[in-house]
């Protein structure tokens, strides 16, 4: 018998200012894309900083909600 482990993991990587900044969401299962997003500076912060860290933060929790779903 051969028991198989699917590897599952992402990356958050910076988008470019010409696309609208923020980040790009990718989520991989052993290496290969199986889904993601793009998650844009959020509008309502109140310094660009802050508007970064907002996307970050909303990609990083999709990211671990989607791994969290794996482990099911």
């Amino acid at each position: 018998m051969t028991m198989e482990t699917m590897t599952y993991s992402y990356e958050i990587t910076p988008r470019p200012d010409e696309l609208g900044g923020g980040w790009r969401l990718r989520l991989l299962e052993d290496g290969v894309e199986v889904g993601g997003g793009v998650f844009p500076p959020d509008d309502a912060s109140e310094t660009p900083k802050d508007a970064l860290q907002a996307a970050f933060d909303d990609a990083e929790s999709e990211a671990y909600a989607w791994l969290d779903s794996r482990e099911a």
